[in-house]
């Protein structure tokens, strides 16, 4: 049977593949540092395969057809999106398929993917920890723009992964990484009310869309790093942070929903779904924070924590 060994999640950001300001780059340091540790610590549970549940920011999955959730379960490509690495990733589709079949068996009905481009939310996270050699599944758990599944949805969509996962006939060690937040607020996609015929263009068709290339994205960013750096909500990090070491995510995603996240973490807050996730996988896992920091040129609430599996699995 197969054995989830070793979990963790981080936050990303893309900011980082670019020149960080000298005043900030201990900062940038101490995550990358962070990151390395929790990717150590993953390492030493020798994973064959590391399931990563993470989003899509309008890279791969555009409004001509959004999933609320989606498994590659085919070949897997990092895309190289803001400067980061690009190519293929090694992959284990025996496991993925299994995992999807196992998935639509307890009531949840995910998109597949046999050829699946991954931007910075599965890739970077994959290069901060240091296990861009281990055999991905990338799991997408949408929280880019509607339809956005509940955050109570994605722990027992979660809760079903970490079920398949163990009970996969073959002997396989099983990582479940989570990617996202914490607090940010990136440009805000509203296709329903989206009266530039460019962006609604780039939104429902994506890389075939004119205008909306990768440096014209960063652009955007760049110019705006102030106003998204007051987005940052520390106490909203700090009370999610707190409520998981408490063991309280099953709690926590039944009280919070789309709008409560969006007051208290802004738009991009939604990527805790990703946590939950992994969090719903690792059934009684205890979790440790090893870093939290706001991030001025990342624009986020930058943490990392650790989901000890030795606590026990009660799926």
């Amino acid at each position: 049977m197969a054995t989830i060994v070793a979990g963790g999640a981080l936050s990303h950001s893309p900011l980082m593949n670019l020149d960080v300001p000298e005043g900030e780059r201990e900062s940038v340091a101490a995550f990358r540092d962070a990151a390395r540790a929790l990717g150590e610590r993953i390492r030493a549970a020798r994973p064959d395969v590391v399931v990563v549940c993470a989003q899509d920011h309008f890279r791969s999955v555009y409004y001509n057809n959004m999933p609320a959730f989606l498994i590659g379960t085919g070949d897997v490509t990092r895309l190289g999106d803001w400067h980061g690495p690009a190519g293929p990733l090694p992959v284990h589709p025996e496991l993925a398929r299994y995992l999807a079949r196992g998935l639509f068996a307890r009531g949840f009905e995910p998109s597949l993917s046999y050829d699946l481009k991954v931007d910075h939310g599965t890739a970077q996270v994959l290069e901060l920890l240091g296990l861009e050699d281990v055999p991905v599944i990338p799991v997408l758990v949408n929280a880019a723009a509607p339809p956005l599944p509940t955050p109570a949805r994605c722990y027992d969509f979660g809760r079903a992964l970490g079920a398949a996962v163990e009970s996969y006939p073959g002997a396989l060690r099983v990582a479940v990484v989570g990617s996202g937040g914490l607090s940010h607020a990136p440009l805000k996609v509203a296709i329903e009310t989206e009266q530039d015929p460019v962006q609604r263009e780039f939104f429902i068709h994506g890389r075939q869309a004119p205008g909306m290339n990768d440096e014209v994205r960063i652009g955007r960013i760049l110019g705006r790093i102030d106003d998204l750096a007051a987005a940052i909500r520390p106490e909203w990090d700090r009370m999610v942070l707190g409520r998981l070491v408490a063991g309280e995510a099953e709690a926590l995603a039944m009280e919070l929903d789309g709008d409560a996240i969006e007051v208290g973490g802004g738009s991009g807050g939604q990527e805790l779904r990703s946590w939950l996730a992994m969090l719903g996988a690792l059934q009684g896992a205890a979790v440790s924070v090893l870093h939290y920091a706001p991030v001025r040129f990342l624009v986020t609430g930058m943490a990392a924590i650790a989901a000890d599996c030795a606590a026990g699995s009660t799926h």
